[in-house]
């Protein structure tokens, strides 16, 4: 298995690539606003790898799937996603796939919903899906069980930076008990929606007990972040603590 890690582009999320031995997946490419220079990227990371044969969505935001349309259609490949997030894409939503925040269109996406624990077999490596909702009702996770890897999404976008559920569709305690199953998982690795991977069962660990301690708190909280904590700008996927948790 080759597992790769496109950095994001401004508020874009981390572009993955999964291959096995017989195929690769992309996992959220990002905007559309870089959609060209994404697939760029793409292409040049592929070379010599079997070849995409879907884009796997982790959740309907235009940070994740804005740039889904354009590479399915370019690599003539299917756009995959949990069911709950299906329409919003089909339908072009501006609110809840949140692209109104963007100042931008959401594309139309023609899609072919996810069945619960369906299962990609690459050739060597096998994806699960999970579903994983709270930060919106559709998000799931890309589970390699016998690697002991995860491609999380929004549920854990950066180490450091608990996921917002103040978002159409988003769920404080569907996060929290989403957290808790993950936990469950006995992770070796997480691939982060916007930040670094972690790495290392300890540090996976240690990073979703603190995540998840703070959803707890905050479900305490009447559902609100800490007062002391600055409102995040309207395109950010995450919150940012005060003072800064460290890393």
């Amino acid at each position: 298995m080759r597992l790769l890690r496109l950095p994001s582009i401004h508020h874009d999320s981390s572009c993955v690539v999964i291959s096995g031995d017989d195929a690769s997946v992309v996992v959220d490419p990002g905007t559309s606003w870089y959609q060209l220079n994404v697939r760029e990227r793409l292409e040049a990371a592929l070379e010599g790898m079997p070849a995409v044969n879907a884009i796997l969505l982790t959740h309907r935001h235009f940070d994740t799937a804005g740039a889904a349309k354009h590479l399915a259609e370019n690599w003539d490949v299917p756009v995959r996603i949990h069911p709950e997030g299906a329409g919003a894409l089909e339908g072009g939503d501006l609110l809840t796939t949140w692209a109104s925040r963007f100042n931008s269109d959401m594309p139309v996406t023609e899609v072919i919903p996810l069945e619960e624990s369906e299962r990609f077999d690459l050739g060597g490596v096998v994806i699960t899906v999970l579903h994983l909702p709270g930060h919106t009702s559709d998000s799931v996770g890309y589970w390699m069980a016998d690697r002991g890897v995860l491609v999380a999404g929004d549920l854990l976008p950066k180490p450091a930076h608990p996921a917002r559920w103040d978002l159409p569709t988003g769920c404080l305690p569907d996060l929290h008990a989403s957290i808790e199953a993950v936990l469950e998982l006995n992770l070796e690795s997480i691939v982060c929606g916007h930040g670094e991977w972690l790495q290392g069962e300890e540090q996976v660990r240690t990073e979703l007990e603190r995540h998840r301690d703070f959803l707890a708190a905050c479900m305490e909280n009447e559902g609100g972040r800490p007062a002391s904590w600055p409102r995040p700008h309207p395109t950010c996927s995450w919150l940012t603590p005060e003072p800064e948790w460290p890393q």
